[in-house]
């Protein structure tokens, strides 16, 4: 399962459609012909995804993407981070892939926020407090299973500034967002 983030009313650069041919060529086929297509030559397929990647870098906006290992620390990191602009629905809402809405306000707000946290290095103590944490988990797992009496699911969740980083701009640039 993984959380997929929508800006509801994204900045939008204007793409040049020369700078991405690949994508630009091959996107307007249908998706099941272009798959058909890169069976057959990945490396088209390497060039079209890694244009693909260039123009959502551009238009960060538009989606935010993390699995559930990912995304569950980067949103308590949100939530313990921006008590004062997200209320109850909001905390419990981003914890489910279910249509729940940040406001364009909210989404500033918590942009804002993360950057200051990322620039006084708060950010990055916390990267190191979970990185232990995890570490410490992982030595606890040694020997058990998955689902076994005392395993310690905190190995599994990973958390680095870069995420939040990502997570940052992508509110900044949203207009909003939408939690699917």
């Amino acid at each position: 399962m993984g959380f997929d983030i929508y800006g509801i009313n994204p900045v939008i650069r204007e793409i040049n459609e020369d700078k991405y041919p690949t994508y630009t060529k091959y996107s307007k086929l249908e998706f099941g012909d272009r798959i058909e297509l890169f069976r057959t030559d990945s490396k088209l397929e390497d060039k079209y995804n890694e244009e693909w990647n260039l123009r959502e870098e551009e238009n960060c906006g538009t989606y935010f993407r993390n699995n559930c290992w990912w995304w569950r620390p980067l949103w308590n990191y949100v939530c313990g981070s921006c008590e004062d602009i997200l209320d109850e629905d909001d905390v419990e809402g981003g914890g489910w892939n279910n249509g729940h809405q940040i406001s364009e306000e909210k989404a500033s707000a918590i942009a804002k926020r993360l950057f200051e946290l990322i620039n006084t290095g708060d950010t990055k103590g916390y990267e190191d407090y979970h990185a232990k944490t995890m570490k410490e988990a992982e030595e606890n797992n040694k020997g058990k299973k998955v689902g076994d009496d005392g395993y310690d699911w905190n190995g599994s969740y990973p958390f680095d500034v870069d995420n939040v980083r990502r997570f940052a701009q992508f509110c900044s640039e949203s207009g909003g967002f939408e939690i699917c």
